[in-house]
C-alpha cells in the first residue's frame, strides 16, 4: 500500500465520521481503562509492554531504506530476506529482521547490506537477461 496516501484518507474518513485522534501519555493501564470512550485503539508499540505489564513482548527491528521515486519501476520484488516495493514517495527496500532488538536508531551497516544485496540481485538479473539475448 501507499502508507502516506492510505493513512491520510483513513484519518480523514475517521474524522468525518466523528472520530477524534488524541495523542497522550499514560502511566499505567488503569489510566487507559478510565477513559470515557467506548473504543480505544492501542497504538503504543514497544510501550505496550511496560504499560500493560506484558513481560512476553519481544521487539523485532526491521530497517527500511528508500531510494528516490522511479515511475518506471512498477513491480514488487521479493528474494529471500530482501524485498522492494515501489511507491509514489520512493522505492522501499528492506531485508532486516532483528528479534529482541530494542534499539530504534537507524543502522548504517544494515542499510549498506540492504543496498548491496539489492545491487547484487539486479546485477544477476541483468546478466541473465543479457545471456538470453545472445
Amino acid at each position: 500500500i501507499e502508507p502516506a496516501t492510505y493513512l491520510a484518507k483513513l484519518t480523514e474518513t475517521f474524522r468525518i465520521a466523528g472520530g477524534a485522534v488524541v495523542i497522550r501519555s499514560f502511566a499505567d493501564a488503569a489510566e487507559v481503562l478510565a477513559l470515557p470512550q467506548p473504543v480505544i485503539f492501542n497504538c503504543t508499540g514497544l510501550g505496550a509492554g511496560a504499560l500493560f505489564g506484558d513481560l512476553e513482548l519481544i521487539p523485532i527491528k526491521g530497517q527500511l531504506t528508500f531510494l528516490l521515486p522511479q515511475p518506471a519501476v512498477n513491480y514488487n520484488l521479493i528474494s529471500g530476506d530482501f524485498y522492494m516495493f515501489p511507491r509514489t514517495d520512493g522505492i522501499l527496500l528492506g531485508g532486516t529482521y532483528e528479534r529482541g532488538q530494542w534499539d530504534t536508531a537507524p543502522d548504517e551497516a544494515a542499510k549498506a547490506r540492504i543496498l548491496s544485496a539489492h545491487r547484487a540481485l539486479f546485477t544477476r538479473m541483468a546478466a541473465i537477461q543479457a545471456a538470453g539475448r545472445s
